[in-house]
């Protein structure tokens, strides 16, 4: 029986621990209470089970918390609390891990980073279609194709692509006699121990002479994109029949509506505007300009009508040329690649 008896109390309270990158953190605290209380301990509001990295051992009324081989990302604070019929206490202990600045660079130095995006292409209905790209990274990163937002392997039969690598860094995708429905934008991913990095391209499929229809069925006619113009209003777009806003009369902007599975191409000047649908109004989004995640300000304009997502980049030049994500929580997406020439006119694709 525990001589204080009653409510758990701290008979020495946890301090705090510091610790080299890599190596093993002990955070203890020592309890007293009877009935003896049951200890957990805790990180941003969850408990952490005893698993991994995490081992949990009494010694005694010391409770002790080991964690291995940590990382910048164990700091932090941790909380010991204890529970027993009577009551409960807790208190928070904090982990700093130096060497953070060191592994920051090292992060910096070998994750994945592309020396050469892939370009865009355009190929003739039955032509072979290649994307190559040289990427840096160590260890080498892996590389995952995809179209679309859509790993190929779920869209394609085998026989229709290969990927590759070559000694230097480089990576590539073939397409194997190439149909109206490949034309899409494509995206590399490349992924390591210490980070990721995404670059894509557009891949234009002319139909040809007897297959309009099928160029038809993927937004373009003859080699050009159809759209069907609309204009811009503060709610819901819809095309052709909507007064201008005083927003648009206040910039040089085209909008475009699109038939769902089409891509759309339009110029602007001053700014560009890119849309995505939500299933439902509640579900939130994330913008990304390839693997940066986009903040609202000056720069980005970040607007929500019913299940419509817009994302405005103003001052638009060559800086914004990219792969624009519209992502959602449960991973799914719409991409589009933004190719800015000179300084005002730049050619969106969906």
């Amino acid at each position: 029986m525990d001589v204080f008896g009653g409510a758990p109390r701290f008979l020495a309270y946890p301090r705090p621990v510091v610790v080299q990158s890599g190596g093993d953190a002990v955070l203890k605290c020592q309890i007293g209470g009877d009935p003896r209380p049951a200890v957990i301990w805790e990180r941003s509001n969850e408990k952490i089970d005893p698993q991994g990295r995490y081992r949990v051992f009494e010694d005694g009324n010391v409770y002790n918390l080991i964690i291995t081989a940590v990382t910048i990302e164990d700091s932090g604070q941790y909380i010991c609390k204890a529970k027993n019929s009577i009551g409960e206490t807790y208190a928070a202990a904090t982990l700093k891990v130096e060497g953070e600045a060191q592994e920051m660079e090292l992060r910096e130095e070998n994750k994945p980073r592309f020396l050469i995006k892939p370009l865009s292409t355009r190929v003739g209905r039955g032509e072979d279609a290649v994307f190559s790209c040289k990427l840096w990274g160590n260890p080498r990163p892996e590389v995952v194709w995809e179209k679309d937002g859509r790993k190929l392997n779920e869209i394609f039969e085998s026989t229709h692509f290969s990927v590759g690598y070559q000694d230097g860094g480089w990576f590539q995708l073939k397409i194997f006699k190439t149909r109206a429905p490949d034309g899409g934008v494509y995206t590399c991913k490349a992924r390591n121990e210490f980070g990721e990095a995404l670059a894509g391209a557009v891949l234009l499929v002319d139909a040809g002479p007897g297959h309009e229809e099928e160029g038809n069925r993927n937004g373009y006619t003859n080699g050009q994109w159809k759209v069907h113009q609309g204009k811009q209003r503060t709610g819901r777009q819809v095309p052709n029949r909507l007064k201008d806003d005083a927003m648009t009369k206040s910039t040089k902007v085209k909008m475009f509506a699109v038939t769902e599975g089409k891509h759309a191409k339009f110029r602007c000047f001053d700014l560009a505007v890119l849309e995505c649908e939500v299933p439902e109004d509640s579900v939130p989004i994330t913008w990304y300009l390839e693997d940066r995640r986009l903040q609202p300000g000056a720069k980005y304009g970040m607007e929500e009508w019913g299940t419509k997502r817009r994302l405005t980049i103003r001052d638009i030049g060559v800086d914004d040329d990219g792969i624009y994500l519209c992502e959602m929580p449960d991973g799914g997406r719409s991409i589009a690649e933004v190719a800015v020439k000179g300084k005002a006119i730049s050619h969106i694709l969906f």
